[in-house]
Order: structure tokens, then sequence, then C-alpha cells
């Protein structure tokens, strides 16, 4: 039995699968997409247009023909980030990427999540993807230099 990764491009961010057959909830599951009735998901074939494909068909990561995927909701979701809400239309976003929706400097300032009483820091890992859902939590702090005497 081969141990293969097989790569795959879901938008347009690199994952990888140890599955060489996976159908639609499963790419939903490895964006971290649990309601799956509230997204489409798409694939795009050589010399083909994007396609819907359903949520329990299944696609052969080994044919060369599958180029990538494409995973939108079917209505729209918002972000809140310190207090504010923030429309997004990418399922697929890096701390960077929220901190500068929200008008903030990455350079300045790193991002947590707040899922009820927790919190999870991406202040060492601001390139991280995130897999949005609606209503998600996020606020921002401020890094703080710090100087050699």
């Amino acid at each position: 039995m081969e141990n293969n990764i097989f790569e795959l491009t879901i938008n347009g961010k690199l994952f990888k699968s140890a599955k060489q057959l996976i159908n639609g909830e499963e790419l939903l599951t490895l964006l971290g997409l649990h309601n799956s009735a509230d997204y489409e998901v798409l694939m795009k074939l050589t010399d083909r247009e994007f396609e819907p494909i359903e949520l329990k068909e299944e696609v052969d990561l080994k044919k060369p023909s599958v180029e990538a995927f494409l995973v939108k909701p079917y209505r729209s979701i918002s972000i809140e980030v310190d207090d504010e809400k923030y429309p997004v239309t990418e399922l697929l976003m890096t701390p960077k990427e929220i901190m500068v929706l929200a008008g903030l400097d990455p350079q300045k300032h790193y991002l947590k999540q707040i899922i009820g009483h927790t919190d999870i820091t991406y202040k060492n890992d601001p390139d991280h993807i995130i897999g949005i859902v609606d209503c998600m939590k996020f606020s921002s702090c401020k890094i703080t230099s710090t100087t050699v005497s």
C-alpha cells in the first residue's frame, strides 16, 4: 500500500490529503467547515470552467485534470474584529488578511480568535490559514517591542 500525499488547491490555497478519493463534505472538513448545507463546492478541471460537485460525489485527486476547488457560502457571512463587523467573501483567510480587512497593521498587531472563553493566538503564526465561518470573533493585540539594555 502506497503512502501518497495528494496536493489540492482550495480557494487559491494549497492543502494536502492522504486520501486519493475525496468528496465535497471531506473538502469542507479539511477547511474546518462543518455545516455543509451552507456551502457550495465547485471543481475546476483542465480546459473547463468551475462546476458544482455534490457533497457525496467523490473526486480522484490522482487524475491530472483536477486543477482546483472553490468553496463559497450560499449566503453572505461576516466576522467580528474588536467588536466591529466586517463582511467577508473569502472562506480561507490568514490572520494578516483579517487584520488588513479591519484596517490594522500586521507589523504592529497580532490576532487572537475568541471561541467562548478560550483565545487562540496567532502571534507566532500570522500566515496560518483559517476556515472562516459566519460570526467568528477576533481581537487584535498590539505587538510590544522589547528593548535590549
